[in-house]
């Protein structure tokens, strides 16, 4: 776990509803509780400030940190897109990106490989995407701006359910994905019926956090398939319902938690609080 998606994730789930700005005792104090060293959190807030990820304040001798709008943005998209999995049946149509850039411009070419995988496309070869969510539009907007670049945004279709299905299993490793999916559920399956008295509030923000970096990388790497396209016994929908399961069955520790530190002025007060409550 990065350090900067240890804030990142922080901010994203608790901070930003709460007081909105944390000061750095308290940032400091969380990240410790996965790991990480003092000086390794004032190195990766520093760099954060400067890429424009967070602002900060001053009060006295206390520096406080608040999230940019660069990083609610990035936030939002990516709560949309681990919270609200909509399976939506499926044209037969598939949104195809090919394109032309030239040896010189490998950056440009590693970035847009970046945004097609992100967008949730497959690649069939190494000129040509393809995704079978209707994107086009987006794409094309997304696209407009890479200079010296040939791209070109289409539709298109197979005419066979069979050899439809051949192209996902082709773009997509699959049968990988489902092995991390199965393995997602059997680690975080107990915890859906947890009960409060179980586990201690700081354990629940430390469970709930893992939680939500474990299943955050599904979206970079699942297509979001229609059912018509996914494997038999496909396990996403089973893993998303854990999750969200999981989340909200964490959410009452891992909130007051959470609160009784952006409240202290020693953020460790609030582990012994909280662990005298338990």
């Amino acid at each position: 776990m990065r350090p900067k998606d240890l804030v990142m994730d922080l901010f994203g789930d608790y901070i930003r509803y709460m007081d909105g700005e944390i000061r750095l005792t308290q940032l400091t104090h969380l990240l410790s509780l996965f790991d990480v060293e003092p000086a390794t959190t004032r190195v990766t807030l520093s760099r954060m400030r400067r890429e424009g990820w967070v602002f900060t304040a001053r009060h006295g001798r206390e520096t406080s940190y608040s999230a940019s709008p660069r990083m609610l943005e990035v936030l939002d998209e990516g709560r949309q897109r681990i919270f609200n999995i909509t399976a939506l049946p499926w044209s037969g149509q598939w949104t195809m990106v090919l394109y032309q850039i030239p040896e010189s411009r490998r950056h440009q070419r590693e970035s847009l490989k970046r945004m097609l995988t992100w967008e949730g496309f497959g690649q069939l070869n190494p000129t040509t995407w393809v995704s079978p969510h209707d994107v086009r539009e987006k794409m094309r907007a997304a696209l407009e701006d890479e200079a010296g670049a040939n791209i070109h945004v289409l539709t298109m279709t197979t005419g066979s359910w069979a050899r439809d299905r051949q192209l996902a299993q082709q773009c997509w490793e699959l049968e990988n994905l489902t092995e991390k999916y199965k393995r997602f559920i059997g680690e975080w399956e107990p915890y859906q019926n947890l009960d409060h008295a179980d586990m201690s509030l700081e354990s629940a923000l430390v469970h709930r956090v893992k939680l939500v970096w474990n299943y955050r990388r599904f979206p970079f790497v699942d297509p979001g398939l229609p059912a018509a396209l996914s494997p038999e016994g496909w396990p996403a929908p089973q893993a998303h319902e854990i999750f969200l399961r999981v989340h909200s069955a964490l959410a009452a520790g891992a909130n007051s938690y959470m609160s009784s530190v952006l409240a202290s002025q020693n953020p460790r007060d609030a582990s012994s609080e909280a662990t005298s409550d338990t």
